[in-house]
């Protein structure tokens, strides 16, 4: 019996290690939201005060038909750490062409805490606006991972880029204004902004941070 045991244990060891096999050399920052406890929790952590500071937002707002959430899509919802892995593995570094590759491949996961977050904000009736620099073109695979992920409700509205010109300040505006994409929408109040790189937020807002303005961690690339 004693044997057994040896064996099984030393089976489950190699197990283990073979899971890990391949990324253990990963750089720091890769490695790190993969592997690391600590990104687990702090987007779970994150998320939840998320969560409660927006709810708590929504029920001061008189009118409740309108309100809605801007959300960034990559490192905020999708995890695309594998696109990197592969990247960083052939030596190679971002590239437009290789990025809608992996989109089309509808690949990524999900960041932890994001699937509870915005089913907890669409049960209050808050609409989920996803503001990302995938291009248009990518919309439906965009979509169908996301609903492979469980996270796509079916009145989610998508503005991705159309080109350099149509940055995220532009479709904010269109989201505060109701023009533009979306006129047949209507302006929307938004109550909450979500994402991992500063250009996801209204510039100048910086005592937001924590009350309508969440930042998740991101290591791996960023304008800095």
């Amino acid at each position: 019996m004693k044997i057994q045991f040896g064996i099984l244990n030393l089976f489950l060891l190699m197990i283990g290690s073979v899971m890990v096999v391949g990324e253990e050399k990963l750089p720091n920052d890769i490695r790190w939201i993969r592997q690391s406890i600590e990104y687990r929790m702090l987007c779970e952590q994150l998320f939840r005060q998320t969560t409660v500071a927006i709810l708590r937002k929504v029920k001061t707002e008189k009118n409740s038909d309108n309100l809605a959430v801007v959300v960034d899509l990559d490192e905020t919802v999708l995890d695309n750490s594998l696109y990197q892995v592969e990247r960083w593995r052939a030596g190679l570094s971002f590239t437009q062409d290789s990025w809608s590759e992996w989109v089309n491949r509808e690949e990524a996961g999900l960041v932890p805490g994001a699937k509870e977050f915005l089913k907890a904000v669409r049960k209050k009736g808050v609409r989920v606006v996803f503001v990302s620099n995938r291009m248009n073109k990518n919309l439906e695979p965009t979509r169908r991972n996301l609903l492979a992920l469980e996270v796509l409700a079916p009145n989610d509205l998508f503005l991705l880029r159309l080109d350099k010109d149509d940055v995220k300040e532009v479709r904010r505006r269109e989201v505060n204004e109701g023009k533009a994409r979306m006129k047949k929408v209507g302006p929307l109040k938004v109550v909450g902004y979500v994402g991992d790189q500063m250009g996801d937020f209204p510039s100048g807002q910086a005592k937001e941070f924590g009350k309508t303005s969440f930042l998740l961690p991101n290591p791996m690339y960023g304008k800095w």
